[in-house]
């Protein structure tokens, strides 16, 4: 037994290699790469440090004061994009909109009716057929929620969420990519979400063609009050299960994951499955409800001492939300982990549609998968696109990296209009399948679950 079990394990070992050789993971693409690792840590302290000077961004504070509350913090944001819009050679160029929506006439968290800025930056795609969101708010808070006039600095909630949609403006404004990306710099999420809620309304009733909202809300700090948990290479990504398991949020969820794996292997992806933390809520959920597919991305430890405190020394301990707090190449791993994402998924094509057990009727230890083509793959300009087919067990939360039959899982492009199939010799009992197509430039696309 002794001489045989080495032999066992080799073969085992063997078998998975040879597996895993069969369907590689995707390549990273050059361009991508370069633009992830342009994101700088000096830029995002400065945005931090300027932002933070505005004294407060409170959803109530001032619109008209030049040197703080939340008209200068519009204007900020606002004014750096337009430069970088301004300066791009990239055609169509960045679309800069301010946005006012009114609060207070229900209630809630004020204590006027009045109307409160926003902002939104589209970064139009040379195909224009889907929009990935990437969104962060602007106001802080201290103690107490109606306070809009004390010093809330928001350096990690959300200034560091706020320089992540910074760093895309600027890297992205550069680089032409086939769909459109936008992001929102939302108000009024300590007062209720409101922004979110006003901008979610909007894209239902205009109709935008949204295929994932990234929502980044605290992606700064890696120290847990209490505790003393250190954790500076996680970053949580929060998705809902309303829909089940195999939710689309959920499926975003594992793309960021994957991405991330490529291109910021340094930084580890924890999928949460719940919709947020105990008793919060983040700008993702407006998306949620309204139907689209959303997540919200957040650090792993959260300091108590620091999220909606007065800034003060208590007892021989400092609060505050402060820039000296924030861990600055931690944060600039996850403003890489969303850039990664958000460009693969603009560069992908479309979830494929009607992915279905063609033989789900059958008693047949095989399984026969069909779809229909992906809209608009045969005018792509890199060519037409493939199809890859993907399977876990049914208690695995992640897809395989390879198809234990040895398969390779591809599928190249049919005839425009047919239906395509893969059949593979797993039961259907057993695991759980999807399809995902994937550019001649490899760029994969979201999966769209086998029913």
């Amino acid at each position: 037994m002794k001489r045989i079990l080495p032999f066992i394990l080799a073969s085992a070992v063997a078998l998975l290699a040879s597996c895993q050789a069969q369907q590689p993971a995707p390549a990273a693409d050059p361009a991508v790469a370069q633009a992830v690792a342009a994101v700088s840590i000096d830029s995002v302290k400065v945005y931090i440090d300027e932002l933070v000077a505005l004294h407060t961004r409170h959803t109530l504070s001032s619109q008209d004061d030049t040197q703080k509350g939340i008209g200068a913090a519009v204007d900020y944001l606002a004014g750096r994009c337009e430069r970088w819009a301004a300066s791009t050679g990239v055609r169509p160029r960045p679309v800069v909109e301010r946005i006012r929506y009114a609060v207070g006439g229900d209630g809630g968290r004020y204590d006027r009716v009045t109307e409160v800025p926003e902002l939104m930056v589209t970064l139009p795609g040379t195909r224009a057929e889907r929009e990935i969101l990437l969104m962060a708010h602007i106001d802080t808070r201290v103690l107490d929620v109606m306070d809009s006039t004390a010093f809330a600095p928001g350096a990690d909630d959300d200034g560091s969420g706020l320089a992540c949609l910074l760093e895309t403006v600027r890297i992205l404004s550069g680089i032409p990519l086939e769909q459109t990306v936008k992001c929102l710099f939302v108000s009024g999420e300590e007062q209720g979400l409101d922004g979110s809620r006003h901008l979610a309304a909007r894209a239902r009733a205009e109709g935008w063609p949204v295929q994932a909202v990234l929502n980044n809300d605290m992606i700064g700090n890696v120290r847990a009050s209490g505790t003393g948990l250190r954790e500076d290479h996680k970053v949580r990504v929060f998705s809902e299960s309303r829909s089940g398991e195999d939710s689309d949020s959920r499926q975003l969820a594992r793309y960021i994951k994957e991405m991330a794996g490529i291109y910021v292997p340094e930084q580890e992806i924890v999928l949460n499955y719940r919709t947020d933390r105990y008793r919060r809520g983040g700008d993702h959920s407006s998306f949620q409800r309204e139907g689209f597919t959303a997540v919200r991305v957040c650090e792993y430890c959260e300091d108590y001492e620091r999220t909606h405190q007065d800034v003060r020394t208590e007892d021989g301990t400092d609060y505050g939300d402060l820039p000296s707090y924030v861990d600055f190449p931690y944060l600039v791993r996850n403003i890489r982990v969303n850039l990664a994402a958000v460009m693969n998924l603009a560069l992908a094509p479309a979830v494929p549609e009607n992915v279905r057990i063609a033989n789900a009727a059958e008693l047949d230890n095989n399984t026969l998968i069909e779809w229909d083509p992906v809209p608009g793959a045969d005018g792509r300009p890199d060519g037409s696109v493939s199809y890859q087919v993907l399977c876990r067990e049914t208690d695995r939360s992640e897809w395989l990296p390879a198809l234990p039959s040895g398969q390779s899982g591809i599928v190249p492009a049919g005839t425009a209009g047919g239906a395509l199939s893969f059949s593979c010799p797993l039961s259907k009992d057993n695991y759980y399948f999807s399809v995902r197509a994937i550019s001649a430039s490899g760029h994969p696309g979201l999966p769209a679950v086998a029913q």
